[in-house]
This record gives structure tokens, C-alpha cells and sequence, in this order.
């Protein structure tokens, strides 16, 4: 059987058979700038009205401004996330401990845990908010849906946080 009538291996296009049987026959092996490594140096997606502002940017060491907010999305959404879980294992704890105490010290605390776990989601609600204003604003800059963000959905977080409080 010849190299053109060799079969496709298991879940092989025709395509990368093509391709494999030009690698076997050595079409690749001197191709120009075979063994050196790309130069990466100029993104080929970037509008070419935009590669000198960007070229510019780039080796001042920043970044378009749509890329350093979503950077700073990322950071937000990362701390509020990391907040919020922080304060349903305190408030898990909290739980727990109630279970010990007397019953008038017990009632007392119950209370005050209910105002904080109350303050905490209004916390959130007015941060999450305030990050979804942010990526709104982010996904106006973007220059493509595919960059976009999506929002918070808030409730459903919410909703999140007291479950996981477990009470």
C-alpha cells in the first residue's frame, strides 16, 4: 500500500491525514525559519490604525485601558468572592457556638448575628452592584463580545451566602 493509500488512523480528519502524510514525506522539513523561534512581537489581530498606540503602550508597560479594567473586574470579583465566603464560614461558626451559650445569652447573640448576616448581604448587594456598573462600563469599551463580561447576578449570590451560612 503506498503513502497516498495509507488508511486515516483512528479519528483522523482528512485534513491531518493530509498533513501527516506531507510531514512522513518530508514536504516540512525545510521550510524558512524551520528550528527559530516566532516572532510574537506584533499581535496580527490588532487593527493596523491601533499597532503604533499599542506598540506604544506595550513598552511603556501598560495596556489598553478596556484590558487594565477587566484586570481590575477580576481583582474586584476575586476579593468580593473571597469576602463573602469569609464571612459564611464566620457566620457558620458563629452557628455553632450559639448552641452553647445560655438560653437569654443565646437569644441576645442569635439577634446580633441576624443584624450582621442583614448588614453583610447589604454589603454585598452595594459592592456587587457597584463592580456590575464597572463591567457594565468594561463591556461598553471592549471591542468584541467575545472580551465581554458578564454581571453579578446578585440575588442568586445572595442566595448562595445564606445557604451557605446554614441558617
Amino acid at each position: 500500500m503506498g503513502e497516498s493509500q495509507r488508511p486515516a488512523r483512528k479519528g483522523e480528519s482528512a485534513i491531518e491525514k493530509q498533513m501527516r502524510q506531507a510531514i512522513e514525506r518530508g514536504e516540512f522539513d525545510h521550510l524558512a525559519g524551520a528550528g527559530k523561534p516566532l516572532d510574537l512581537s506584533e499581535n496580527p489581530f490588532t487593527p493596523a490604525e491601533s499597532r503604533m498606540a499599542y506598540k506604544i503602550l506595550q513598552d511603556a508597560g501598560m495596556a489598553p485601558d478596556w484590558i487594565e479594567q477587566d484586570k481590575e473586574i477580576r481583582r474586584e470579583l476575586h476579593a468580593l468572592d473571597a469576602w463573602l465566603k469569609q464571612q459564611a464560614q464566620w457566620q457558620r461558626k458563629k452557628r455553632v457556638k450559639l448552641k452553647t451559650l445560655a438560653l437569654e445569652k443565646m437569644i441576645s447573640e442569635r439577634e446580633h448575628l441576624a443584624e450582621i448576616h442583614q448588614q453583610t448581604i447589604e454589603d454585598y448587594r452595594r459592592r456587587a452592584a457597584a463592580l456590575n456598573q464597572m463591567i457594565d462600563t468594561f463591556n461598553l469599551k471592549s471591542p468584541s463580545a467575545n472580551f465581554q463580561r458578564e454581571r453579578i447576578r446578585i440575588e442568586e449570590e445572595v442566595r448562595r451566602f445564606q445557604d451557605a451560612c446554614g441558617g
